[in-house]
């Protein structure tokens, strides 16, 4: 018969996956509606970033675009003005060879006035050029800006620079046909100034004359200004608000899509927020080429002010800032279409959802309703079989109870015997000996002493162990300070007649530390590891049977002492260290992770019961928070190898 307990069960059985299918389904279309959500505010954002960065991309690749222009148009600017003033000189001296041949039955006087007569009124290059003639000597001949320096000899006229203007120039004629030469001149329409100047010059050898013309770099480079501005920027429209403009670096707008702001100088322009755009567009060109928003005076499609996102950068031989951006609008607009397609998108995306989730949760739940019916009738079939079987375990699990605490007391005891097992020797042995010293009438005061000392220390010790015992588990348990050369002395004193009886050398090292711990647990744990030394030593058949004891205080860094194992969880920090080895052959590696199991032991039972190592485990890193490693080392002691076990015990001293 079910009981009450056992028909709600089944009804839970039958009527939770139904219940629990329909609010998983709500679950997940919530769960799909916000991630919907989710995804459509991170695509709108991703499409927002992504249209700025391209617009980004854009203006930048325009503003590119016409830089590149300009630095392609003044790379070759020198090389055309060179070209042109070579071309000029050549005419020059076409014309001054005709002259020469046509009239060379005159004397070279009557010449020289005919050239010039001839060239003194040629001009070129927008009237900018002329042509000028010197003797190789220095004699000035032609000068049409400058009529005052013919006749006289000017080569030792020098320009602002300090620089001998003829002389350098007859000094390269002397080896070159033709030379091109910098230097600083007058303007026809500015003769208080020195401007800088490219001039070709060549020599006419049949009257040893010098022809020469030039052109301010001033003038051709402001043509090339011009032309660029032209040909290269106000032409550059693109899209419907698209334009390239140019600032100077004294605030001048030399092109604009706006015509009447060309040739305004707008340096103390701000926008609505107070933003100096045109300081702002010339520092960032004199840093070298950045972006920077501001609200533009003009959007070309709407004709009003509309924020913007500029893209700058410097030309800085001509001290211009070369820009250009996009609109906010634009981007508004072009996101107002994008969110109406996700919102389409994502509607058709929930209504397959809604419909797959319905036509899922009713499959599941017809499936949910058939396997309860199912697992009803199971669950009756089996229930009377489940109740016996659990009666049964029942009482298998009291026998368990019964005989795990039995075993756990005769570990206890076994582990109490093996303790007492020296001491109790020492007692007998000494008893023994007063009993039988007593008889022959040998015994002396000294003697009885010494025994009766030796049976108070070993009963002392057996107190001491029945109180750790007890005490093992107990939270209450108060730290106390110890010094260690004592420790090892009580130790030493318990187990010398072992050491005695089994011929064992204990060498040991041990440092006067203080430390505030568990003593007798500490000294407990100590005495067990020597115990487990001794039980190997007395197995091996070996001359010189050794332990060696170390006790010393170190700071140990996790990071830096690359000797410590994984496992442990070394701080950094002082530390007092007990190591603990013999020359007993070590532990066989298959079971050396196992030495501190509860009852693992490779004794024979008269010997062990494997709760030695364990105790001593949990004393050093439960009671003592410390930590403890066994290995197996190969070592070298007075010229001989050894190997054997080895235990390193790690307690902080952060407390002290």
């Amino acid at each position: 018969m079910l009981k009450q307990k056992e028909k709600k069960l089944l009804k839970f059985i039958k009527y939770s996956p139904i219940v629990l299918t329909t609010v998983i389904a709500i679950i997940v279309n919530i769960f799909v509606y916000i991630q919907n959500s989710i995804s459509f505010d991170k695509e709108i954002e991703e499409y927002k970033i992504n249209y700025v960065e391209n617009q980004k991309f854009l203006v930048k690749a325009q503003v590119e675009k016409v830089y590149k222009d300009i630095l392609i148009e003044n790379k070759n600017l020198e090389i055309d003005v060179k070209n042109n003033l070579k071309m000029r000189i050549n005419e020059a001296y076409t014309i001054i060879e005709n002259i020469y041949n046509n009239y060379k039955h005159l004397d070279e006087k009557s010449i020289l006035a005919i050239i010039k007569s001839t060239l003194r009124n040629i001009r070129f290059n927008e009237n900018r050029g002329y042509y000028y003639l010197h003797k190789m000597s220095g004699l000035n001949i032609l000068h049409p800006i400058k009529p005052s320096l013919e006749d006289t000899n000017i080569i030792n006229i020098r320009d602002k620079r300090g620089v001998y203007i003829l002389q350098d120039i007859v000094d390269n004629l002397k080896i070159k046909d033709g030379y091109f030469s910098t230097l600083y001149w007058n303007k026809p329409n500015d003769m208080n100034n020195e401007y800088e100047k490219i001039t070709y010059n060549r020599v006419f050898k049949p009257l040893n004359l010098i022809i020469g013309t030039g052109d301010y770099r001033v003038d051709f480079t402001n043509n090339l200004k011009k032309h660029v501005l032209k040909e290269h920027v106000q032409r550059d429209f693109y899209g419907k608000n698209g334009y390239v403009f140019v600032v100077d670096f004294s605030g001048n707008y030399l092109a604009h899509i706006k015509q009447a702001y060309i040739g305004k100088n707008r340096i103390n322009l701000v926008d609505a927020n107070g933003f100096e755009i045109t300081k702002e567009i010339i520092n960032t060109a004199k840093k070298g080429n950045g972006y920077i928003r501001y609200i533009g005076t003009i959007m070309p499609e709407t004709g009003k002010a509309a924020s913007k996102t500029t893209y700058i950068k410097g030309f800085d031989d001509w001290k211009w800032a070369i820009a250009t951006g996009f609109y906010d609008k634009e981007l508004n607009r072009n996101l107002a279409k994008k969110k109406n397609q996700l919102i389409v998108k994502n509607n058709e995306y929930m209504k397959k959802i809604l419909l797959i989730s319905f036509l899922l949760a009713l499959s599941l739940i017809s499936i949910s309703i058939y396997i309860s019916k199912v697992l009803e009738g199971y669950f009756t079939q089996y229930h009377h079989k489940i109740v016996e079987e659990i009666n049964n375990n029942r009482k298998k699990d009291t026998l368990l109870n019964q005989q795990t605490k039995m075993a756990s007391m005769g570990e206890m005891i076994g582990n109490i015997a093996h303790q007492w097992r020296q001491p109790l020797s020492v007692i007998s042995t000494a008893a023994s000996g007063i009993k039988l010293e007593k008889e022959f009438g040998l015994i002396s005061e000294k003697k009885q002493n010494e025994a009766l000392d030796a049976i108070l220390n070993s009963t002392e010790y057996l107190s001491h162990t029945i109180e750790d015992f007890q005490n093992f588990f107990k939270p209450d348990k108060m730290k106390a300070k110890i010094n260690t050369k004592e420790m090892y002395g009580k130790i030493l004193k318990l187990i010398s007649s072992r050491l005695i009886n089994d011929k064992i050398h204990i060498k040991a090292n041990v440092e006067e530390i203080k430390i505030n711990t568990f003593g007798n647990e500490l000294m407990q744990s100590i005495i067990n590891i020597l115990n487990n030394s001794f039980d190997a030593l007395e197995e091996k058949e070996i001359d010189n049977k050794l332990i060696f004891l170390d006790i010393k205080h170190i700071h140990l860094s996790s990071n830096k002492n690359k000797e410590l194992s994984n496992s442990l969880q070394i701080k950094d920090g002082e530390y007092l260290i007990i190591v603990i080895k013999d020359n007993a052959g070590g532990i066989p590696e298959d079971i050396i992770n196992k030495i501190y199991e509860a009852y693992f032991t490779t004794k024979h039972q008269s010997r062990g019961t494997g709760i030695g190592l364990y105790m001593t485990y949990e004393i050093i890193t439960r009671n003592l928070s410390g930590e403890i490693e066994a290995k197996n080392v190969e070592y070298e002691y007075e010229n001989e190898r050894y190997s054997g076990a080895e235990f390193t015990i790690y307690l902080s001293m952060k407390d002290n």
